[in-house]
Parts: C-alpha cells; sequence; structure tokens
C-alpha cells in the first residue's frame, strides 16, 4: 500500500460565527493552490446536534508537502484566519495503516 497521510482537525466554533467559519475554511483552497503540491481536495462536516462543532481533513501525497504548508506565509495566514472564528483548535497529521473496502 502506498502511504498517504492526512491533516485533519477538530474546530470549535464561536457561537453565531458558523456561516463565516464555512466561507473562512473554504479560502483556505485559494492559499493551499498556490503550494508546489497542493492536497487534492478537502472535507469540512459539521456536528448534527451541535453546530457549532465541526471536523476537517484531507488526503496529502507526501508529508513533506504537509510540514510545507505549516511553513508557508499565505496558508498560516489562512489558518490563523480560521482559527480566529474558534474557541479551539486541534489540527494534527496523520498517516494511513488501514483501509477495508466492502
Amino acid at each position: 500500500m502506498e502511504e498517504t497521510f492526512y491533516t485533519h482537525a477538530l474546530w470549535r466554533v464561536k457561537p453565531d460565527r458558523e456561516e463565516e467559519f464555512i466561507f473562512a475554511w473554504k479560502a483556505l483552497a485559494d492559499a493551499f493552490s498556490r503550494l508546489p503540491n497542493p492536497p487534492s481536495h478537502g472535507t469540512l462536516i459539521q456536528s448534527l446536534t451541535d453546530p457549532t462543532l465541526f471536523y476537517s481533513f484531507g488526503p496529502w501525497d507526501r508529508l513533506e508537502d504537509i510540514e510545507a504548508m505549516r511553513q508557508d506565509p499565505q496558508a498560516r495566514q489562512a489558518i490563523q484566519h480560521v482559527m480566529a472564528l474558534c474557541t479551539g483548535a486541534t489540527p494534527s497529521s496523520y498517516r494511513v495503516v488501514a483501509e477495508i473496502r466492502i
């Protein structure tokens, strides 16, 4: 299995800022598209029972690409804008260790 990496974050958004957060999260695509090796896509999901709780995740080809994104000034600025709309955020990096298909 070819190794794949993911970024994943839990976002706790300030109450009544959910739509603004979604807009800011979508704007990450502009910053990420300028990276030398951007991700192919990202996904943002929102809790059905708690509208302030979001998770985002997306695949990356190489761990070095994630590290480059985190060092890129435009990407960092866009991420800071998203984080400013939150009371808490926990971004992390992961690697795929198993998959199942049904």
